[in-house]
């Protein structure tokens, strides 16, 4: 085989999670000699689905030092393509939404349990190095957590319907009651508490003066709403329903729901990246992992190859991915340049 012949052309999508699946462009390939072929993420290998001369569907493992993927055949190695890996940060979890990044840039989570069930330590806070520090308190089913302006964490409990405000990860207090079934939470820039009840209500809250309204209706979620506000205070929710191909919303005022995009399979975590462009975790049109969907040109662009996952947050340094029992960071080349 000449040098450089064995070559990755175009690997979609450029970025995965362990699990996700992705398919690679390339020549020179040798699918028949499963013996001697393989697709490596530093020196560990991934599982080949289907393949051919030009083109290799591959699951993604767990390869922490991994920089990229490159194909191998006998004693010959192509050149590495670039491609971003997640890594694990923590396991052992049981995240039900996105997580919460913290002013002090931890990560807040939950092992929120089934129904009814109280869980020890049902918070917890993961470092940027992957240390978990659980802490215990008095929530069952924590479900939603969010940030106020003033740095205060708040969490939905989908057990009882209240919302609750812990301070300094010491102090803990119910701030709202009978909320139906709340799931997840986000604030707005003016400091209002927005709140999506899975039996098919979002409710506006303002904490200071107690004052509360319906905020618009949805169908019912089998599961949760998801939730997130951009620039303009407009609200974006998800929320999985028996339908096969369920939609993501859009609410700009009480009342005033429309759909901006039909036909994704269990939409779920929502985040906006520093760009102004927004997150969707999701299936569509056969493929799963995260989406980016474009407010400007309403364009949804395939963004992570993952298994299903239930949540995800965006900062300058990374995107952080929830699956149902770990979080995991992704760190692709470039994503700090794209921020002014």
């Amino acid at each position: 085989m000449k040098k450089h012949q064995l070559a990755i052309t175009r690997v979609f999508p450029c970025r995965g999670v362990p699990g996700g699946t992705v398919i690679l462009e390339c020549r020179g390939f040798e699918p028949d000699l499963p013996s001697v072929s393989s697709v490596l993420l530093g020196e560990v290998p991934g599982e080949i689905i289907s393949a051919s001369p030009e083109r290799i569907a591959v699951r993604l493992p767990e390869s922490p030092s991994a920089l990229g993927i490159i194909l191998r055949v006998r004693n010959t190695v192509s050149p590495v393509f670039p491609f971003s890996l997640a890594n694990v940060l923590a396991g052992s979890l049981h995240p039900v939404t996105s997580p919460a990044i913290a002013p002090d840039g931890t990560i807040i989570t939950t092992i929120s349990g089934s129904r009814g069930e109280q869980t020890p330590q049902p918070l917890v806070r993961v470092t940027p190095r992957g240390e978990k520090i659980p802490f215990p308190c008095d929530i069952t089913n924590p479900t939603g957590v969010a940030f106020s302006l003033d740095g205060r964490l708040y969490i939905s409990s989908r057990n009882d319907g209240t919302i609750l405000r812990y301070t300094n990860y010491e102090d803990l207090e119910v701030v709202a009651e009978d909320l139906g079934i709340p799931c997840g939470i986000a604030f707005d820039s003016r400091g209002l508490l927005y709140v999506g009840d899975r039996t098919g209500k979002i409710h506006r809250l303002d904490l200071e003066s107690g004052a509360r309204m319906e905020y618009a209706r949805l169908e019912p979620s089998v599961s949760a709403y998801h939730l997130a506000i951009d620039s303009r205070d407009r609200l974006y929710v998800t929320g999985p329903t028996f339908s096969m191909r369920d939609s993501l919303y859009r609410i700009t005022a009480p009342g005033e729901v429309e759909v901006l995009l039909r036909g994704l399979g269990r939409p779920q975590g929502l985040a906006f990246m520093p760009d102004g462009e927004l997150l969707i975790t999701a299936g569509f049109e056969g493929n799963k992992g995260v989406f980016r969907y474009s407010l400007e040109t309403g364009e949804l662009e395939y963004y992570v190859a993952a298994p299903m996952l239930v949540g995800v947050a965006a900062s300058r340094d990374g995107i952080i991915l929830a699956s149902s029992d770990s979080i995991f960071l992704l760190e692709p080349p470039g994503y700090n340049s794209r921020v002014s």
